[in-house]
């Protein structure tokens, strides 16, 4: 069976990477092929029809997602269902500024665009993080495509600060930029697949990411340098001039670079879907009504884990 799997790189897309690459989909009977958004272009800033487009024009079958992005999209949407989640510790957001613009503590932000990747993580959890802090009517944030896209901006001067996630934030300050806020988050990933594909497809799938997070998880330092080559393909848009600094410095920290570890697979936590609904609906950032049994398919993941 073949299947399209949107490729977003690390650390969100890290188990199908290694899935595919050690032959573990190919153990369970899948042929992955990835959707890759080129690296001269920038992921749009609604994702909610960008996502609903690429499944209706079968160019996407299943995805990895935050929990806040699997909200949004799902809401009014009978197309796909979330059929697992993982967790990790290590996910968190920081938002990184050039202090020569005079940004050099949370307060400073009030008021600054802050680039993010809009109606994703990085929107709502800076969004989140920067009310504790700052009136709300002072947190202001723009569509800065992904984390290489706005590191690179930060680095052209575009944006004085930008919201990044691991290792991007540690890439940031080895260039000299500075952490002013990180989020204190620990996020779920949701495995989003179509509904019509066949549930022993969706097991297979799930048992394959699930066989890669044991793996990762039982030696992560053995997929360190499939962890920085897939980190440095997201560079590859950027000016020749611009990406080797980027190596001289990802060459730097190559051995402190942290390598983002997803638990087994589980169900969506309910709690954290409820708590979470209820923040975006207060803040208007859910287009439609949505229900917990509504959005998660538990089937497949019961499957494999009876078996």
């Amino acid at each position: 069976m073949k299947l399209k799997i949107k490729n977003s790189f690390i650390p969100w897309s890290f188990l199908d990477i290694v899935a595919k690459d050690q032959g573990i989909f190919a153990d369970h009977g899948l042929e992955i092929e990835f959707f890759t958004v080129n690296r001269d272009e920038l992921e749009p800033a609604d994702k909610v029809a960008w996502y609903s487009d690429l499944i209706k024009a079968d160019k996407l079958d299943a995805y990895s997602v935050c929990a806040w992005g699997a909200i949004d999209r799902l809401a009014g949407n009978d197309r796909e269902k979330i059929i697992a989640a993982s967790t990790s510790s290590a996910y968190a957001f920081s938002i990184v500024a050039d202090a020569r613009t005079g940004i050099k503590k949370i307060e400073d932000l009030a008021g600054v665009p802050i680039a993010v990747n809009m109606r994703t993580g990085s929107h709502y959890c800076i969004v989140s993080e920067l009310e504790k802090s700052l009136p709300y009517e002072k947190v202001k944030v723009i569509h800065g495509g992904e984390p290489a896209k706005r590191l690179r901006g930060l680095i052209e001067g575009r944006f004085k600060a930008v919201a990044l996630i691991s290792p991007y934030t540690e890439i940031a300050v080895s260039l000299g930029y500075r952490s002013v806020a990180e989020t204190k988050t620990v996020d779920v990933l949701a495995f989003v697949a179509r509904k019509d594909m066949p549930q022993e497809v969706m097991a297979s799938y799930l048992k394959s990411l699930d066989v890669a997070a044991r793996r990762v998880e039982s030696d992560k330092e053995s997929y360190r340098p499939i962890y920085v080559k897939t980190l440095k393909e997201t560079f590859d848009g950027y000016p020749d001039d611009i990406r080797q600094r980027v190596f001289i410095e990802i060459n730097k920290i190559y051995n402190e670079i942290p390598i983002t570890v997803w638990s087994r697979l589980s169900e969506y936590p309910k709690e954290s879907f409820e708590s979470l609904k209820m923040w975006m609906k207060k803040h208007n950032l859910v287009d439609s009504p949505v229900e917990y049994d509504q959005v998660v398919y538990v089937e497949p993941l019961t499957r494999i884990v009876n078996s």
